[in-house]
């Protein structure tokens, strides 16, 4: 059964806890894309449409795309449909190793900010990260994010969400990080809030790509 959210912050102001029937989420269409010799997997609900772009070209990877200004919380119904049809139907659902996300940072000025948000405030939290340079203590600062992400688990949604399917997924690879200084960032009265500075230079935005692997069921 799936579950649509009416939305509130928990109490760290960073995960969105909800509880609301799904009824008004609406079914996939699948499309054949001559344009992009893929599948797209396409659902939309309100302000929202989000797409799996299933290419023929790249068998295994599948690339994520919306225009959506819900939180990511109240994503996981649609993404969950999606999946269900996807594991379901799609010939190449077993080789599906790769989910490309795309920027952190939502083309959408209205869009979901949540995993740029736990990003910085990870760096800003780890004793890895120089928040006056603006980069890490030691290595390279895709590395490092990658890293990060993972340790501090930024997308406990997608990782919850991709369970229900006997998934793993884990961030596999971050690029082209983007660091500013916090008040120049869209939620720096959230950092704020957490003893951010105003000149801590924290990193907000990559590329950003996850892989997916099938778990045995218990």
């Amino acid at each position: 059964m799936l579950f649509c959210p009416a939305a509130r912050l928990d109490s760290t102001g960073l995960h969105v806890v909800s509880h609301c029937s799904a009824e008004a989420v609406s079914s996939v269409t699948i499309e054949h894309s001559s344009q992009w010799n893929a599948i797209i997997y396409k659902i939309s609900s309100k302000d929202c449409t989000i797409e799996w772009i299933a290419r023929n070209s790249e068998i295994g990877v599948i690339k994520y795309s919306a225009k959506c200004t819900l939180p990511l919380v109240e994503q996981i119904p649609l993404l969950e449909k999606i999946c269900a049809e996807f594991f379901s139907k799609d010939k190449n659902a077993q080789a599906f190793r790769t989910l490309y996300w795309g920027r952190l940072e939502p083309d959408n000025q209205n869009g979901s900010r949540e995993l740029s948000l736990r990003l910085a405030l990870a760096a800003y939290k780890s004793p890895g990260w120089d928040a006056k340079r603006g980069k890490p203590k030691s290595g390279d600062i895709n590395g490092f994010v990658k890293d990060l992400a993972n340790k501090e688990m930024i997308y406990p949604e997608l990782k919850k969400l991709f369970g229900r399917f006997n998934r793993s997924i884990k961030f596999s690879c971050a690029e082209k990080v983007l660091v500013l200084k916090a008040e120049k960032l869209p939620f720096y009265e959230q950092l704020k809030l957490r003893g951010v500075k105003a000149t801590d230079k924290l990193p907000f935005d990559c590329m950003t790509w996850f892989s997916v692997a099938a778990v045995s069921e218990k």
